[in-house]
């Protein structure tokens, strides 16, 4: 809302209601960047949406548009700059820093309440395995609050892996095994089980789960995000699950947020019977 007060009189009455009531930032105090959605409307307008965006938050060094759905080998968003500024930034929540560029790696600050109840789930001596990683944010979020045993991240773009080593050191972290890997060949390969393991790619993911079963320990837990419309948002994930595990029981189910209109990003909680 405040946004659109501060654009009335420079976008026509008649397409404020297009501008975004909200927006992500991603940084700190010591820099932050922001990401927009704008409908093709505001096209004409789109830079004094963002000199506005900027003006709200005295942090905000960049601005960037997203356009269209996530690509490519390592699921990014492509982006328009806006506002030209550095969009490496150190993001801080819940007591620790992400260091992210999300022009080059995927990174959600939307997340940050669903990190923070897998945080407090997760165990003590536990032994998990975090696949589709990025930089590492869920393991950062979970060995800041547990004492695990260890955490093998697994993650393939190499600017992903990369950040995750720095963002490992810089929350000063000794059970996060930070791997740069495809999860099939990690999988395919993985002598040991995992007490707990996340599958944090809504999309995707889905083709790995036969593999990644097999590497939960028996009456452990596998964490599966997925895709659903609004009528039926854990349908399918569950009859995924169900059809290649039939000892295994979903225990609780999350939506997580919003994902694409009538479509949410969830979260289903699967406790791993072998029979």
């Amino acid at each position: 809302m405040a946004l659109r007060n501060m654009l009335r009189g420079v976008v026509p009455e008649d397409l404020l209601a297009a501008v975004p009531s909200s927006f992500d930032i991603i940084g700190s105090r010591q820099g932050a960047l922001a990401i927009v959605e704008l409908p093709d409307e505001l096209e004409p307008y789109k830079l004094e949406i963002a000199d506005a965006v900027r003006r709200l938050n005295k942090n905000i060094k960049a601005v960037l548009r997203r356009r269209g759905a996530r690509s490519g080998p390592y699921r990014l968003y492509n982006y328009e700059v806006l506002i030209e500024g550095p969009t490496e930034v150190v993001h801080r929540e819940h007591g620790y820093l992400i260091k992210v560029d999300p022009t080059k790696v995927y990174f959600s600050p939307r997340d940050q309440s669903d990190r923070a109840e897998l945080a407090d789930m997760a165990q003590d001596g536990e032994r998990i395995l975090y696949l589709f990683a990025g930089v590492g944010p869920y393991a950062v979020a979970i060995a800041k609050r547990r004492k695990v045993r260890w955490i093998y991240a697994v993650e393939l773009n190499p600017w992903g892996f990369k950040y995750m080593v720095e963002n490992v050191k810089m929350n000063k972290l000794t059970s996060v095994v930070p791997v740069k890997a495809d999860v099939a060949d990690f999988c395919s390969a993985f002598a040991a089980r995992a007490d707990r393991v996340l599958m944090t790619l809504p999309l995707g993911a889905k083709d790995y789960l036969d593999l990644v079963l097999r590497c939960v320990e028996d009456g452990g837990y596998l964490h599966f995000y997925h895709t659903g419309p609004e009528e039926d948002p854990f349908g399918e994930a569950e009859e995924l699950v169900r059809s290649l595990c039939g000892g295994c029981a979903v225990v609780s189910r999350k939506i997580v947020r919003d994902y694409a209109p009538h479509v949410y990003k969830i979260r289903i909680d699967v406790r791993v019977r072998r029979t």
